[in-house]
Formats: C-alpha cells, structure tokens, sequence
C-alpha cells in the first residue's frame, strides 16, 4: 500500500493496537507514547467527525490512551524478529540449522 508524505507514521501507529469499542460510542486506542497520543489527536480532530457522520454516530467519540506496554508489540532487531518468527513457527529454527545461517 502507498502512503503519502507523513500517512506512514499514522498507519503504524493504528495497528500497533486493536482499538475496542466501549458503550457503542467510544472507541479507544492505546499508544506506547505521549508524542504518539498527540499525533493521533493531530489526525483525529479530520478523522472523527467525518466517522460520526459515515456511520450516523454523532455520539462517537475516540479516547487515546498511553499504555507504555503497547510498544512491546513492536519488534525492533533481527534477532527479535528472528525469535518472533521461532514463536510462530518453531521448523525455521531447522532451516537456519540446515543451512547454517546466522543472523
């Protein structure tokens, strides 16, 4: 998928968590930072009201939470990636085994 200028970071930051919906008119997401928080804020005050009006929701609202946790979803070096992919499927440990490959 392409992005225009600055849409990536924003895009990242909306699948580095599920958002859930609470009481059919509060939707939360949670975000490892507080610059993450004020960048989603930024991109929200477009992004809500034309929601509320596609889905006839004018009750909608979208609460930002800081949960430092969060970021542990990211998967930083190759090792981490290496290991995530181990969790996943335990046979690439053979294929690097096989082929005697090193990260």
């Amino acid at each position: 998928m392409k992005y225009e200028k600055g849409d990536q970071n924003v895009a990242s930051l909306l699948k580095i968590s599920t958002p859930t919906l609470k009481d059919n008119n509060l939707v939360i997401f949670n975000v490892p930072t507080d610059l993450n928080k004020v960048e989603l804020e930024r991109e929200f005050t477009e992004f809500v009201p034309h929601l509320r009006a596609e889905l006839k929701n004018y009750d909608l609202n979208v609460k930002i939470i800081i949960n430092e946790k969060t970021e542990k979803n990211f998967i930083y070096t190759p090792e981490e990636k290496y290991n995530r992919l181990k969790e996943i499927n335990p046979v690439i440990d053979l294929l690097r085994q096989e082929f005697d490959l090193d990260l």
